[in-house]
């Protein structure tokens, strides 16, 4: 994983990059509820300069679907 989107990740849900791995529900944060997901979407497309559609953010649960969305839909490599 990126050192970008784990720390975009561990700064929006108030968590450790050691404790993630790819197949983690970000859902099952501690600090995961709508308004935190929403602020990591408008993260994500600050840093990457990308739109994400509604879809795209519905798929992103797990840590391995996020990186997945971000490079076949927006060719970024985390």
């Amino acid at each position: 994983m990126s050192p970008i989107l784990l720390d975009i990740i561990c700064d929006t849900f108030n968590t450790d990059g050691p404790a993630l791995s790819d197949d983690l529900d970000i859902r099952d944060l501690e600090e995961w509820d709508s308004l935190t997901h929403m602020l990591f979407i408008t993260s994500l497309e600050k840093q990457f300069a990308i739109q994400l559609s509604g879809d795209d953010i519905v798929e992103m649960q797990t840590i391995s679907n996020i990186r997945q969305i971000l490079r076949d839909n927006h060719n970024i490599d985390t």
